[in-house]
């Protein structure tokens, strides 16, 4: 053990001269993604992240390049900078679970467990079957079902009546009075109740290009509940 390390650090040494010489000769190489590769692997992060930075102005849709960019603004807890990288990712590649997984954990941090929840939905219609996803696009379900839960108690709470309301039925209880509001757009989408979340939609959003977009995620949504609830993750 204590002497393979230094042989493996001797090698990946020479293979950082070699690609340094590469870019050298040729900066718009795409070999810049594996030099930054190896300068992190070295633990030469300042170096790895500014290899990517160049490479990128270059390259700008090399997603690997853009996936350990954003690693790296992340471990540095550049959230901002982490997030807008992750997000081009899976632009470039939907398919990419590492970081939708990534994205999710971001979302996350931020209490944005219905973005969250989403990402992982849709990195999971090309990774059927991957129980660790599965396992955490049903974690952040009852995440989110608890903030929801909270939310809609306090919504449906007035100053004359102080006690909690445990469960809420929304058809009994807003009876002919429509409340359009995020929170309730959120119940109708988690309760399956789309023809009521798209009415929601088009009271809430007066902007159409806003509107036009919050349908395409509602719809996008409920083709991805489609998926699980027709068991496209059972093991059968």
């Amino acid at each position: 053990m204590s002497q393979k390390e230094p042989i493996e650090n001797e090698e990946l040494l020479d293979l950082e001269q070699k690609y340094e010489e590469i870019i050298t000769n040729d900066p718009q190489s795409n070999t810049f993604c594996l030099l930054a590769d190896i300068q992190y692997r070295l633990g030469k992060i300042d170096k790895a992240s500014g290899v990517l930075i160049r490479g990128l102005g270059y390259n700008k849709n090399n997603a690997t390049a853009r996936f350990l960019l954003g690693k790296i603004y992340y471990d540095r807890w550049l959230i901002e900078q982490a997030k807008k990288e992750m997000k081009k990712v899976l632009e470039l590649s939907p398919d990419n679970l590492e970081a939708a997984k990534l994205l999710a954990q971001i979302y996350k941090s931020e209490d944005n467990f219905n973005q969250a929840l989403e990402t992982l939905q849709e990195a999971y219609v090309f990774h059927i079957g991957n129980e660790e996803t599965l396992r955490n696009i049903n974690e952040t379900k009852e995440e989110l079902s608890k903030i929801e839960g909270a939310s809609s108690i306090h919504l449906f709470q007035t100053p004359k009546e102080s006690r909690k309301i445990n469960e809420i039925n929304l058809d009994d209880s807003l009876g002919n009075n429509q409340v359009h509001t995020k929170t309730m757009l959120n119940l109708y989408i988690e309760q399956g109740q789309y023809d009521k979340a798209r009415e929601t939609i088009e009271q809430l959003y007066k902007n159409e290009e806003e509107k036009a977009a919050a349908i395409e995620k509602l719809d996008k949504t409920k083709l991805n509940k489609m998926n699980l609830s027709a068991g496209f993750g059972s093991k059968d």
